[in-house]
C-alpha cells in the first residue's frame, strides 16, 4: 500500500443507508431550544464521495473522512456541531448550504467518531427537505466551552480498489467565544422532499 502524506481530504458518502454517529451518547435530553456558551471552535476539513464524484474538482476515486473527538477532561462536555458546504465563489449562501447547529454530550475521556454518513445525515431533514449528495466538500464545525481533541483521518482509493492514501490531521482550536442557539431538531418523515445535490452547486428545493 502506498501511503501519501498529503493535505486534508474529506467527503460525504450517500447510499450508506441511515447515517450514524459512532459513540455519541445523545443529543440534548430536553430536545428543546437552548443557548450553549462556548469558547473554542474547530473547523475540520471534510471530503466524501457518496453516490458520485467531484467532476473536475478532484481526481476520480473513492474518498472518506473519519473525525474523532475526545474529551480530555474529567467532566462532561457539551459540544455544538454544524456542517458548512463548499460552494462556488460569488454564489449566495442558501438555506441548505449550512446544516443547523445541534449538540451532543461527551462523557469524561470519551471518544466519538463522525463518519461521512453521519455528516450527510445532518442535512435530513432541513425545512422538511432531505439532501441526497453525489459528494460532499466542506467543514465540520465544532464549538465547545473547553479545549477538546479533534483528529481527522483521511483515506482515498481507486473505485473498487484498496486504500491507496491515508493521512491524519490534528485540528487546532481557535479562541472564538460565542453563545450558540441550539434549536429543536426536526424528525425525518416519509413526506420529506428529496433533492439530489452535486458538489459545488447551489441546492435549490
Amino acid at each position: 500500500m502506498r501511503v501519501l502524506r498529503s493535505g486534508m481530504i474529506a467527503i460525504a458518502l450517500t447510499g450508506f443507508g441511515p447515517a450514524t454517529l459512532l459513540g455519541v451518547t445523545s443529543e440534548p435530553a430536553q430536545a428543546q431550544a437552548q443557548r450553549l456558551p462556548t469558547k473554542f471552535q474547530y473547523a475540520v476539513k471534510t471530503i466524501c464521495t457518496m453516490r458520485g464524484e467531484f467532476g473536475d474538482g478532484m481526481a476520480p476515486g473513492l474518498y472518506r473522512t473519519l473525525i474523532n473527538i475526545h474529551n480530555p477532561t474529567e467532566k462532561k462536555v457539551e459540544v455544538a456541531r454544524k456542517f458548512a458546504l463548499a460552494g462556488t465563489p460569488g454564489d449566495p449562501s442558501g438555506n441548505f448550504s449550512i446544516a443547523p447547529y445541534r449538540a451532543f454530550t461527551l462523557e469524561p475521556d470519551q471518544v466519538v467518531a463522525f463518519t461521512c454518513g453521519a455528516i450527510a445525515g445532518m442535512f435530513c431533514p432541513i425545512n422538511n427537505v432531505c439532501i441526497d449528495f453525489a459528494a460532499i466538500d466542506g467543514f465540520l464545525v465544532l464549538n465547545s466551552a473547553v479545549e477538546i481533541d479533534v483528529v481527522a483521518v483521511y483515506s482515498a482509493s481507486p473505485k473498487g480498489g484498496e486504500v491507496s492514501t491515508l493521512d491524519t490531521a490534528t485540528v487546532a482550536p481557535r479562541a472564538l467565544p460565542k453563545v450558540i442557539e441550539i434549536k429543536r431538531p426536526q424528525q425525518a418523515t416519509p413526506s420529506d422532499k428529496k433533492i439530489e445535490a452535486e458538489p459545488f452547486k447551489a441546492i435549490n428545493p
